[in-house]
């Protein structure tokens, strides 16, 4: 079976101000133009419990609350943000699909088979690392298939985490409001609900199909399938080619002997070179983090000047790298990376064209 994450960032334009501006955390704070024509882009978890959401005028807003915050949509900032993002998740796994700026389906079932690790252990760890190293909470859903992650993780919000499987499909989402089904829009809900299907149990429920199919036409065996926990889409990987591949070991034990810590990075860069060239892929990017506890870490990378895979340049740069930078506590992890990641071929046809060129 396969093991599906969707992961969420929560309110992402409104932390994304937190993050650049701690003294925002806690407080009403939206996205937004600031004139009484504007509306409002996002909301903090803070200013919707006065009610404020998105796409409200800017101007009821202010009325709900007060001493509202207003900040511009910065673009670039948030980008870089989910440009960071993605790199962190594919540092885990490369099946990765980009599903909005601040969404991504990731297939982690190899990965959880190769660390024996559980499910949610890991959610726990990628939640922790993207809150500690991006500032960014996320609610991340995990289930068989992407349909039921991406309910999983609309369950709860903000930094929750949520389990949807064959065991508890129907306890969990078939009492849900129709209006919460992923891929059910605003225009046919009230159609729906018209016609008595009220709740994604009542999708399921194939006495409703007839009226479904009258609703939503040729979507109506999708919708019935997907309310029955059923969804064979698999995660588009080719609408996102990774832009890191990387390694990870926590030690059983924690240790400082640099021999045990050099013959780790050895074997991780071992395993990026490996990962890097059988997807074709070749870097000049390359980093390592160094976890002293669940809460601490450095990450450091360093930029060559030329694009490889091989073994050997890893490790010699993730080595410097650790040298110049550990402090001689007790490890806890250890991670080598490569970073903007290009596929190998068409680094060779730009190079080719670039010679070519040359040569006039």
């Amino acid at each position: 079976m396969q093991i599906i994450f969707h992961i969420d960032l929560n309110a992402f334009f409104a932390n994304a101000e937190v993050s650049r501006q701690p003294s925002l955390k806690g407080k009403p704070l939206v996205i937004s133009g600031n004139n009484r024509r504007s509306i409002v882009s996002t909301a903090s978890y803070e200013a919707r419990k006065y009610g404020i959401h998105s796409a409200m005028p800017l101007y009821q807003a202010k009325e709900l609350c007060k001493n509202l915050i207003v900040k511009p949509v910065d673009f670039d900032l948030y980008r870089k943000l989910s440009n960071t993002f993605f790199e962190l998740i594919a540092s885990y796994s490369t099946v990765l699909e980009v599903a909005s700026i601040d969404e991504c389906y990731v297939d982690f079932t190899e990965y959880i088979k190769e660390h024996d690790i559980h499910p949610y252990i890991l959610a726990v760890e990628i939640q922790r690392r993207v809150l500690q190293e991006l500032k960014l909470p996320c609610s991340i859903g995990i289930a068989p298939n992407k349909f039921m992650a991406k309910m999983a993780s609309d369950m709860k919000k903000p930094m929750g985490i949520t389990i949807l499987n064959r065991k508890n499909y129907k306890e969990l989402l078939w009492p849900l409001d129709i209006s919460a089904m992923f891929g059910i829009g605003q225009k046919t809900c009230p159609k729906l609900k018209n016609a008595g299907i009220m709740t994604i149990g009542d999708v399921a429920d194939f006495k409703n199909y007839n009226k479904l199919r009258t609703i939503v036409g040729k979507n109506a065996l999708l919708l019935y399938r997907k309310a029955n926990g059923i969804d064979i889409s698999k995660v588009k990987v080719k609408k996102h080619e990774a832009k890191s591949i990387g390694n990870s070991t926590t030690l059983q034990y924690d240790t400082n002997d640099t021999d045990t810590l050099y013959d780790l990075l050895n074997k991780l860069s071992q395993n990026v070179s490996q990962r890097a060239k059988k997807n074709d892929l070749i870097s000049n990017t390359i980093a390592i983090t160094i976890k002293y506890t669940r809460f601490e870490s450095i990450s450091r990378q360093i930029i060559i000047d030329h694009y490889v895979n091989d073994y050997e340049t890893i490790l010699s740069n993730a080595k410097f790298l650790f040298d110049k930078n550990y402090d001689g506590r007790p490890v806890r992890l250890l991670r080598v990376a490569l970073y903007n990641t290009v596929n190998i071929h068409q680094k060779m046809i730009q190079m080719s064209l670039f010679d070519t060129y040359e040569s006039f």
